[in-house]
């Protein structure tokens, strides 16, 4: 189907005019301070914390009788309603909405492949939340425990804040998480199928206004903001293997992991931020229960202490709070599958177990907690900007999918009346945000940004392990080297000390690949993989996309440098 609607498009080339050139240009969403609103920054830095549950509340399970999470046609449902509890269940209520009705109440998890319907809850998913305000500057951050959140949706939920929340300017990241419910469309029931639940994603905008709200409500005089990282990979006889790898050539790793921790005048903790880049997916293609992955381990590690072998003693205390979890570099493929995975404590784990994501987490809890307690204290000054972003939708199987609605987003400046062509190509508009808090900055990104591109790491410096070279020797189609971009490379745009680059930023717009190894197969571009580490291609929007989210970069940092 997807092949069809596209066989019908023809493409050959073009690219609006852009405003790098506009010596009067600013960042047209917000600038504070400086906006009406938020005229000023000054006092003290205050900030509140929550978390609210976005865990799905109706869904129905099924029986998987060879146990790989895809649904057969022989594999029943269990038409136990919302709570799936049947009669004769231990704790079974009575009949609930869905029960005995004959229609299957999925979930559709998403990230791997399409027809996994949920089965049940490992743990819980999260809206968590952080609101800081200084002087009339206020900043809420939203983090969602989905595996991306459309721009569309930030938006509706920027616009659902009620005015006396006073938030000036509305943050959503998703953690990227593997196992939890489609939140984008493209893992259905089938390739041809949306797998969004509308009343899903409606619950969660408002669950994310729930979680700022309770935040707003939270806020406390900051006593003690500190900021500290430390390198993943010096914990490990095997580097950064011990809880990820990089599965596409050049082998190029941001092995920083960050924190930023916050407490009241009473030194009580309000919230810890820990920032690092790896997919949550370390419970694999497999798995039927809803969990936030290995990002569950690192939280829980975080606010409540780390126990690796589960007998009740912690080898780390916890620093209270809520804990959350901001998203990093993970593209081109920063991942923990094919990993073994060994604790402090002699645990040593080599397969898709909850034992193995939990590991994962608790090693990087440990890592913040470590981060914190070698970290700088902040003189925090609260200030942000943000702008917008048009890129083109080159890639043909997207071009497919929004068209059909199976991605749900809006697609702009193209008309739909014609034939895609180059002269007729479909365009998405999503943003840039900028962040200071002292010498602490984030640069935030619509989808997942490849490491290179924000430390580059061509030389070799940035493996991250001596297990791995920087290029395969037996990659059938290697990068070439000698083209890669010279920089100045995304991090080398900020000044301070402390500088996040936070991936799947209020978009999820899929892989940002460098253009002098973006690769198409031949045959079928974007719907196959080139031979060799190719993968990110199809789950982007083109060769232009980098580029362009580069210049928008560099835009924005330029004139946050010259204020």
């Amino acid at each position: 189907m997807l092949m069809l609607i596209w066989l019908g498009c023809e493409k050959d080339g073009g690219f609006p005019g852009d405003t790098q050139g506009d010596a009067a240009w600013r960042p047209e969403v917000v600038v504070c301070p400086g906006d009406t609103g938020c005229e000023t920054n000054a006092g003290s830095l205050s900030a509140g914390a929550s978390a609210v549950s976005i865990t799905p509340t109706c869904f129905e399970s099924w029986t998987d009788l060879d146990g790989d999470a895809e649904r057969d046609d022989d594999e029943d449902f269990l038409d136990c309603g919302c709570d799936r509890l049947c009669e004769g269940d231990a704790g079974y209520p009575g009949a609930d909405e869905g029960e005995n009705d004959g229609v299957f109440q999925a979930v559709w998890m998403a990230g791997f492949q399409n027809n996994r319907p949920a089965q049940g809850v490992h743990d819980e998913l999260w809206a968590r939340a952080v609101v800081l305000d200084q002087g009339d500057t206020r900043l809420a951050l939203v983090v969602l425990d989905v595996v991306g959140w459309f721009y569309d949706d930030v938006l509706l939920t920027r616009q659902a804040l009620p005015a006396d929340l006073g938030v000036d300017h509305l943050l959503v990241v998703a953690t990227h998480v593997h196992e939890g419910p489609d939140t984008m469309g493209l893992w259905g029931e089938k390739e041809t199928a949306t797998g969004v639940d509308t009343d899903y994603n409606t619950w969660v905008r408002d669950q994310s206004v729930t979680a700022v709200s309770e935040a707003v409500a939270d806020l406390r005089e900051v006593g003690s903001a500190v900021a500290g990282e430390v390198d993943a990979s010096s914990y490990h006889e095997r580097g950064i293997l011990n809880v990820l790898q990089d599965k596409r050539d050049p082998k190029i790793v941001d092995t920083t992991l960050s924190t930023l921790h916050l407490t009241d005048t009473a030194g009580d903790t309000i919230t810890t931020l820990v920032h690092f880049g790896n997919h949550p997916e370390a419970m694999a293609d497999e798995n039927g229960l809803l969990t936030s992955d290995y990002v569950h381990g690192l939280r829980e590690g975080v606010e409540q202490g780390v126990d690796y072998d589960g007998d009740g003693t912690l080898e780390r205390e916890g620093v209270g709070g809520t804990c959350v979890f901001v998203t990093g570099t993970v593209g081109g493929m920063m991942t923990p599958l094919g990993l073994t995975v060994e604790t402090p404590t002699g645990e040593i784990y080599d397969s898709y177990t909850f034992d193995f994501a939990m590991s994962i987490g608790r090693l990087k809890a440990e890592m913040a907690l470590d981060a914190l307690a070698g970290g700088e204290a902040l003189e925090p000054q609260l200030s942000f900007a943000a702008s917008t972003l048009k890129l083109p939708v080159d890639n043909y199987g997207f071009q497919a999918m929004f068209l059909t609605d199976i991605l749900s987003r809006s697609i702009i400046d193209y008309d739909p009346s014609e034939p895609i062509s180059d002269e007729n190509t479909p365009w998405v508009e999503t943003e840039l945000d900028h962040v200071r808090l002292g010498n602490l900055e984030w640069l935030t990104f619509p989808g997942e940004v490849l490491p290179e591109l924000a430390i580059g790491g061509y030389d070799g410096s940035a493996v991250g392990t001596t297990e791995h070279e920087l290029v395969d020797a037996e990659n059938p189609n290697p990068p070439d080297l000698s083209q890669a971009p010279e920089g100045p490379y995304l991090k080398d745009l900020m000044s301070a000390d402390h500088r996040w680059i936070v991936g799947l930023a209020n978009d999820e717009l899929g892989y940002f690949v460098p253009e002098y190894n973006f690769v198409l197969d031949d045959t079928l571009p974007y719907f196959d993989e080139a031979e060799g580490d190719h993968y990110e291609e199809t789950n982007s929007l083109g060769i232009r996309t980098a580029g362009l989210v580069d210049e928008g970069a560099q835009q924005l940092m330029s004139w946050v440098n010259a204020q």
